[in-house]
């Protein structure tokens, strides 16, 4: 069975977003296909060479509410894959309520389970990354 795409168009809102404040930081995005199981690619304009890559998450709440940020732990082994390949960082790029912040996927973090269950999707639910919050580096408060 095809697992359902959960993408909306608030999400492509957000990431617009994101690709708006990174692009007033010198940096434009490439969107990247399904194949790769990352959002971007991250273009550093001084240079019009790819710097880095990019998965991009939003949360409706601030930075500080929680310890950690939670990714599916496929989502670091793809990236940890892709960097290996090129030699070129990948980051997770969290947009909070108060700030964009990003943190790179080879950073330390611990595996428990997680995901989740608000979908009714079983799917939903898998083994997770959780990144400190302290490793993330602000790009921007809001």
């Amino acid at each position: 069975m095809i697992r359902p795409k959960y993408e909306t168009q608030a999400d492509r809102t957000n990431e617009q977003r994101v690709s708006e404040i990174l692009k007033s930081k010198g940096f434009t995005v490439m969107k990247l296909p399904i194949s790769y199981q990352l959002d971007w690619a991250i273009i550093d304009d001084s240079t019009g060479k790819i710097s880095s890559f990019g998965e991009v998450k939003t949360r409706t709440f601030n930075m500080d509410k929680y310890p950690t940020a939670m990714v599916n732990l496929h989502k670091v082994i793809k990236a940890n894959d892709i960097s290996a390949c090129t030699g070129l960082p990948c980051y997770l790029i969290v947009l909070y309520l108060d700030a964009l912040a990003r943190i790179d996927f080879a950073s330390e973090f611990e595996v428990r389970p997680g995901g989740r269950s608000d979908r009714n999707d079983p799917q939903d639910r898998d083994v997770c990354a959780y990144y400190p919050i302290s490793g993330f580096r602000v790009v921007t408060r809001f």
